[in-house]
């Protein structure tokens, strides 16, 4: 080998090893750097003639193992969506509360229970007619409130949603300048490690928001797809846009075809929120959408049976005395079809309960609301007439006298009494959990405390100390509800009381579950995360060791250049 030839290898020799020092001591110096992967700078040997002249380094960069990678994103995904649905289920049951600690809505039952007890046992003095209109109340507020709760906690997962668009929006345009600058390094025949590196953080973090599918270009370029198939990042970001809802009402629902109710997550024009699943995005879906609807739904059928089964023991009764009119708790169209079997019998009751009159009717033969009316207004010493409001009123035409609707008679497929179909003597009202409240009746005359004993005229319709209404209260809580079914429950019959401890119990499982669901996958997340660290991540002993060899490779290096300018130097003195 020439001495030329000597002094080439010798300069290749240490611009290799000075490149690899550079990197390793870069590696050394980054090995707490998130995200940052230990870099080589690959070598190659130069060949003259077919005979090796040196080394030269030909690029600096690292080897991802993409499988690796792929199973870190998707496993990601899965640990934000897993702990984003445990947080909210544990905010909502906490207003919720177990059986195990007691629930509000058990405890308000069961208050309920025991003010009708106490009333009964009072004979139905005013102190514990009071004392159960506020149980009543109290009751009726507790379940506006746990729905109120559900609801916030909906309106929050929909702001949530806002702010997590927001987020994946800024990922994006960072996604996309990576891109333009690793296009541009690969064209300069530049290392794009580091920028690599930055591009798989960048995508770690939007894994954290959806699920996300994703390949490369030959120029080095990121495209991302949601997993539903949606373009998120190609020659550009295609950013998601959405308003929040604002404040959800029981009754806020997403629908993709509808341009009313809550609005859709927009890529492109178009509402592509069933395409967007996974990680928190798709968590906060999920409650909005389900989850939290579901309990909503269970809570709006619990109000509507229970409502239903004290109304139908509160018509079957009358407050003491009896009123001097009954109005319907909703008004009546005097066209529409009645349906009726039965006989429901009209008593007058003058102040000391004494029946007055007595007039059966035969519903059967009516075949409209207008029919019905005229039967009632045909009663003697009985108006009946709607209000301005289009409400039924039934009313005694003397000062002081009381009207009471009792018998067999029944209307519509439900079956129904008159009055509870009318709801004259409703003690709740509403459509739901979230609006059930002490019905207009119940604070106007009273709560139906007794039942009729006697529909002959000259006798006592209203037995002094009779407690029968009472007891007809007291007995439809504990008895069997028919509850629809709703959320995640099949319809059943069990008493209130039963019915809330299954509604709580069911809530407290799923949220169990989501917890246990979220510490697994938050320890997937991080055995993952070691396994990558430990393939890609900086060893710092091992670059130590490294670091030594290549500074020996250095001093080699050096050493062949000295041999070489000896051997010039003797040269030249021979020739001199």
């Amino acid at each position: 080998m020439s001495i030329s030839g000597i002094i080439y290898a010798g300069q290749s020799g240490l611009i290799s090893a000075q490149t690899q020092i550079s990197v390793t001591s870069t590696n050394i110096a980054n090995a707490n750097t998130e995200g940052y992967t230990a870099k080589r700078a690959d070598t190659a040997t130069t060949v003259n003639g077919g005979q090796a002249t040196g080394v030269a380094v030909i690029g600096v960069g690292n080897d991802i193992d993409k499988a690796l990678m792929a199973d870190v994103m998707s496993v990601t995904s899965e640990a934000a969506y897993d702990a984003t649905m445990s947080a909210y289920l544990e905010s909502v049951l906490s207003s919720l509360g177990t059986t195990a600690d007691g629930s509000d809505l058990e405890a308000a039952t069961t208050d309920l229970m025991i003010a009708l007890s106490d009333a009964i046992n009072a004979g139905g003095d005013a102190a514990s007619q009071d004392a159960v209109e506020t149980a009543l109340a109290t009751w009726a507020a507790t379940l506006n409130a746990t729905s109120a709760a559900t609801q916030s906690a909906r309106t929050a997962a929909d702001q949530g949603i806002a702010e997590a668009v927001e987020e994946v929006n800024a990922l994006l345009v960072d996604l996309d300048d990576l891109n333009r600058q690793i296009a541009r390094a690969n064209a300069a025949g530049q290392s794009t490690a580091d920028l690599e590196d930055a591009q798989r953080v960048a995508l770690e973090q939007l894994s954290e928001y959806l699920d996300i599918g994703y390949y490369k270009a030959g120029t080095g370029e990121l495209h991302v797809y949601s997993a539903g198939g949606e373009p998120l990042l190609t020659s550009s970001p295609h950013k998601l846009s959405y308003v929040p809802y604002g404040p959800m009402g029981a009754d806020a629902e997403h629908d993709a075809g509808s341009d009313t109710g809550i609005g859709g997550i927009v890529i492109n024009g178009e509402d592509a929120t069933a395409k967007l699943t996974g990680g928190e995005i798709g968590a906060l879906i999920t409650l909005r959408d389900e989850e939290l609807p579901a309990l909503q739904d269970e809570l709006d059928a619990l109000a509507i049976g229970v409502m239903d089964a004290l109304n139908a023991a509160a018509n079957s009764a009358s407050p003491a005395p009896p009123p001097q009119s009954l109005t319907s708790a909703g008004t009546v169209d005097p066209t529409a079809v009645f349906n009726g079997t039965g006989t429901v019998t009209v008593l007058e009751t003058d102040a000391d309960g004494t029946v007055t009159g007595s007039t059966d009717i035969d519903l059967s033969t009516m075949t409209t609301y207008q029919d019905l009316i005229d039967a009632l207004d045909a009663v003697p010493g009985i108006s009946a007439t709607l209000d301005g409001d289009g409400k039924l009123v039934v009313s005694a035409d003397t000062a002081g006298h009381g009207v009471i609707l009792t018998g067999d008679g029944a209307v519509d497929a439900d079956n129904k009494g008159l009055s509870h179909h009318l709801g004259f003597n409703d003690v709740l009202s509403g459509t739901g959990a979230s609006d059930i409240t002490v019905a207009a009746t119940l604070e106007d005359q009273g709560p139906p405390i007794a039942a009729p004993a006697s529909t002959t005229v000259g006798d006592t319709a209203l037995a002094a100390g009779d407690t029968g209404g009472l007891e007809a209260l007291w007995t439809a809580l504990d008895s069997p509800i028919t509850f629809d079914a709703a959320g995640y429950l099949t319809a059943m019959e069990t008493s209130a009381v039963a019915q809330i401890s299954t509604i709580v119990d069911d809530f407290a499982d799923r949220t169990e579950t989501a917890g246990e669901r979220a510490e697994r996958s938050a320890g997937m997340k991080e055995a993952l995360a070691a396994t990558f660290d430990n393939a890609h991540g900086v060893n710092v002993d091992e670059e130590m060791a490294r670091l030594t060899a290549l500074e020996q490779s250095y001093q080699a290096s050096s050493q062949i250049l000295a041999t070489a300018q000896d051997m010039f130097d003797s040269l030249l003195a021979m020739m001199r």
